[in-house]
């Protein structure tokens, strides 16, 4: 980690809001390619748990985290209990089982964040899900206690555990703007650890992070993509580089980095399903679809549902909409008359 870099990301941070222990951000369900051809309805919950020891330098995440250094014991569990709750059943007709993300804004496997006293009663709300997916910080699962966290964790379980590691980028000097505190040779071992234990790989890669020339910014991503597939990560996804922290409207001010555009997600999408070899999966991510550049509101929407069949079927699509609106040039987000 970059000392220096790590001062100036907290530096420009904006007032960190409160958070409450116990309280949750909330939940969604969406569908996702099950890699037999058939969709599985994931839901997420957005836990609030204690801050993660790094600081990657385009993460918001710290933002949805607590003030203390722990995250207090049964306050994930009962996060999980309430959102249970409030989560409707699925239809009788629709797939029975579904699987269940827990993010908590940091490292699932760090006891600072999840305290393994608290692993059973995790557990227990968990039951009933085909598959159980965690978020950690690779570097971490190079530690052979961490290894053993994770291998308890699993051992409780009567479904499958998936892991969702960030890589970001193999591009070399995005790597070193991102301040990772990891190398890839870390990353190809976390992934190695987790292989040989049987557990689901699922891998973030950013579009166009900082310090990657805009014109090259597809072609990195598309490549990071396919390291993290031949890695033997059986799920890939692609993730437009947002503002929201503070250092990245810094560096915006400063020339030193632009967002994305829905025409490179597109293209990096269309790039990879036209040469996946049908081992991994790569999906697009498209929560905060209308806020990226280059969309107005007359083809945002069919150009949104696209992308969504895409992510779906795991096969490119033509697009028409590319030769009848020009926004992608003229236009800021769903906003077809302003120019830019």
């Amino acid at each position: 980690m970059d000392d220096t870099l790590s001062k100036q990301v907290r530096a420009a941070r904006p007032p960190k809001p409160i958070r409450q222990a116990g309280q949750s951000m909330g939940w969604i369900r969406e569908m996702e390619p099950d890699g037999q051809g058939g969709l599985v309805p994931a839901r997420t919950y957005f836990l609030v748990g204690s801050e993660c020891r790094f600081t990657c330098s385009m993460c918001d995440l710290w933002k949805y985290t607590l003030t203390q250094d722990r995250t207090p014991v049964g306050s994930l569990a009962s996060q999980i209990d309430e959102l249970n709750r409030q989560v409707p059943a699925l239809n009788s007709q629709a797939r029975p089982t579904e699987w269940l993300k827990l993010y908590n804004a940091a490292n699932f496997f760090d006891p600072a964040n999840v305290d393994p006293a608290e692993y059973p009663a995790i557990l227990k709300q968990s039951e009933g899900f085909e598959r159980l997916v965690v978020e950690n910080h690779a570097s971490l699962l190079n530690s052979s206690k961490t290894q053993q966290l994770v291998r308890r964790f699993r051992d409780g379980m009567e479904g499958e555990l998936e892991l969702a590691l960030g890589l970001e980028s193999i591009e070399p000097n995005a790597m070193g703007w991102l301040n990772k505190s990891m190398s890839l040779e870390q990353f190809q071992a976390a992934l190695e650890f987790l292989r040989s234990e049987q557990i689901f790989i699922r891998v973030f890669v950013l579009l166009q992070p900082m310090g990657t020339p805009i014109d090259e910014s597809v072609d990195w991503a598309v490549a990071s993509c396919q390291a993290a597939a031949r890695w033997g990560a059986q799920r890939i996804s692609l993730i437009p580089t947002r503002a929201g922290n503070g250092f990245m409207e810094d560096l915006t001010s400063r020339g030193l980095w632009q967002a994305p555009r829905a025409s490179q997600l597109e293209s990096a999408l269309e790039k990879l399903l036209v040469h996946s070899q049908g081992s991994s999966i790569y999906t697009a991510d498209l929560w905060d679809w209308d806020s990226i550049l280059g969309i107005c509101s007359l083809c945002g929407p069919s150009r949104l549902e696209r992308m969504q069949r895409m992510n779906n079927t795991q096969r490119p699509e033509a697009s028409e909409v590319k030769q009848l609106c020009a926004c992608d040039r003229q236009c800021s987000p769903m906003s077809p008359e302003t120019t830019i």
